[in-house]
């Protein structure tokens, strides 16, 4: 028991200063600060600073009066009802934003329906909470109630949280392939034809320069340009990959609460202390570690990382499509090396 109470220890100090950076980060950064991502953060900070120490204090210290046991209960369960009810709140707002869905849009602005939504989700963390307490006590509805606790604080958000993620990801991933095959960057067997187009060829200006006293025009081809200015491929990457980060999220928070979940309804479907003790807290332990793991998934979607080599040798293989005006930069679509040379035919004496 001395082992897991040292795990908690370090839980404790990689989600304070993990949750406590990127709440800072959020905090002082120049974007715009949403009430929903605070609200999530605060609650991963207080699954770290409290509901850890207190599990690692209940494993160790009696519980002699029933002060200590409401006491303890709600700070281990309110930090836990409220980091999974913002989760799937704020996934479901990821959702909402990526559809361009606002259902009460015209009512309240966005900032304040974000700020209505965190104190609904405590309050209602507060309420599951106090739900916990009767664990201690036997009653004929014990079961259910309990049953319901666990299917609105750790299943319905699970589920909601990867559905939300899904979509998310299928959107992102649509627009990414599209904006892609317009580039030309992606080959389809059909050609997007959204709206009609229009072709328009602008022949350049020849330049004028002297050499020797003499003038020579060049025509430019078009390739400086495109070699200064590369494709918009950032924000097409950065799509695909804010997409399989939340993917991520969603498959982290359900293997670290999955457990825990099945390790409950076995306690409560199956006879009393057939669980092993030590099962139920390692399961326990896992669904507290992902409010400490949150912020280094989140610190991994904003940090840049070097491309590999394999990367650049990806790009060096990229062509830039040259001027149709100017044969001389098709290289290997130049007509004359597309058309097949001419066939002489030879007399019919060689065939028979």
């Amino acid at each position: 028991m001395d082992v897991l109470v040292a795990i908690y220890a370090i839980l404790f100090l990689v989600g304070v200063v993990g949750n406590g950076a990127l709440v800072f980060t959020v905090w002082v950064g120049p974007g715009p600060k949403s009430p929903l991502l605070l609200g999530l953060i605060v609650a991963d900070f207080f699954v770290c600073c409290l509901s850890g120490p207190v599990t690692a204090a209940l494993y160790s210290l009696p519980l002699d009066s029933t002060a200590w046991f409401i006491t303890s209960t709600l700070l281990q369960a309110l930090p836990v009802s409220a980091s999974t009810l913002s989760m799937m709140v704020i996934s479901v707002d990821r959702y909402f934003t990526v559809k361009n869905y606002r259902p009460i849009g015209q009512v309240a602005t966005r900032r304040q329906v974000m700020s209505i939504t965190v104190v609904a989700t405590w309050i209602t963390a507060a309420l599951l909470s106090s739900i916990q307490i009767i664990s201690r006590y036997k009653y004929p509805w014990k079961k259910g109630l309990l049953i319901s606790r666990i299917t609105i604080v750790h299943i319905i958000p699970a589920c909601t949280i990867m559905l939300s993620h899904l979509g998310v990801h299928q959107k992102l991933t649509a627009l990414s392939l599209t904006a892609r095959a317009k580039h030309g960057e992606l080959p389809l067997p059909i050609p997007l034809i959204r709206r009609p187009t229009h072709v328009i060829i602008v022949a350049g200006m020849p330049k004028v320069s002297i050499i020797g006293g003499r003038k020579q025009m060049t025509i430019p081809t078009g390739r400086g340009n495109m070699e200064e200015t590369p494709p918009p491929t950032s924000t097409l990457r950065s799509r695909r990959r804010l997409a399989n980060c939340l993917i991520c999220l969603s498959i982290l928070f359900i293997i670290c609460w999955c457990p825990y979940i099945v390790t409950q309804f076995c306690e409560e479907f199956m006879a009393p202390g057939l669980t092993p003790e030590l099962v139920k807290r390692l399961t326990l332990f896992m669904g507290h570690m992902h409010s400490a793991l949150g912020p280094l998934l989140y610190w991994s979607m904003n940090h840049k990382w070097p491309k590999c080599s394999c990367g650049r040798i990806r790009n060096l293989t990229i062509y830039h499509s040259a001027s149709s005006t100017n044969e001389a930069a098709l290289g290997p679509f130049n007509p004359h090396l597309v058309r097949p040379p001419p066939y002489r035919r030879r007399s019919s004496i060689f065939l028979y």
